[in-house]
């Protein structure tokens, strides 16, 4: 899979004007209420995978599965598909256990918000898509990139805590994103840091079990 081979600057900045031109779907997306997602999603075409097994296959190797057991709280995890054509999916097809032409979208519900999405496109996702998605999830704020070599005034490196492993963040603040294979991945900011804190002190915890005896 090889992503737009234009810098991550332009393409952030793409996304500013994009954001513009959204009137109509420009509103967040991590954070909206599941119900306002589908609602969407199926006026446009999409669906969700019923079929366990499909919807199994489609979670593997997925960054958020390690976390799950982490949070406490309603956790519900759903997957959808859509077409690239915005077209209904015919039975026939979705009884196929190919990946589809088309979009799989990754929702983690956390008290029944959206918290974390990935979108994976099958065919390879263009710049304009890349930038849309961008656009969409920008949460009324705007792009960055991770800053690697970020500093307090005295000097001192800013460590930011990541579960997933950011790497742009709104300029807000309150969501992080980040590339995963032929795919975008988005979450909220808080959510990403807390698990990062509570996968080191479970990591901690575990230390002294797991080397005891040697």
């Amino acid at each position: 899979m090889k992503y737009p081979k234009s810098s991550f600057v332009l393409g952030l900045l793409c996304a500013v004007a994009v954001l513009f031109a959204l009137s109509s779907t420009a509103e967040a997306r991590i954070g909206e209420r599941k119900e306002s997602i589908e609602r969407r999603l199926f006026a446009s075409g999409g669906i969700m995978y019923r079929d366990d097994a499909v919807e199994a296959s489609r979670r593997k190797g997925m960054p958020y599965l390690k976390y799950i057991e982490l949070i406490d709280a309603s956790v519900d995890i759903r997957v959808y598909y859509k077409t690239a054509d915005g077209r209904r999916p015919s039975s026939k097809e979705l009884e196929e256990k190919r990946v589809l032409p088309g979009w799989d979208m990754h929702v983690l519900y956390v008290n029944g918000k959206s918290a974390v999405e990935v979108y994976k496109r099958s065919q390879g996702m263009t710049e304009y898509e890349f930038n849309q998605l961008l656009g969409i999830q920008s949460n009324g704020s705007y792009w960055k990139k991770k800053e690697s070599n970020a500093k307090t005034e005295d000097g001192k490196p800013i460590d930011s805590p990541s579960a997933f492993g950011y790497e742009m963040q709104t300029d807000n603040g309150m969501a992080r994103a980040k590339k995963i294979g032929n795919g975008l991945m988005f979450f909220d900011s808080k959510l990403d840091v807390m698990l990062a804190e509570m996968n080191d002190s479970d990591q901690m915890e575990k230390a002294p079990v797991s080397v005891n005896g040697f």
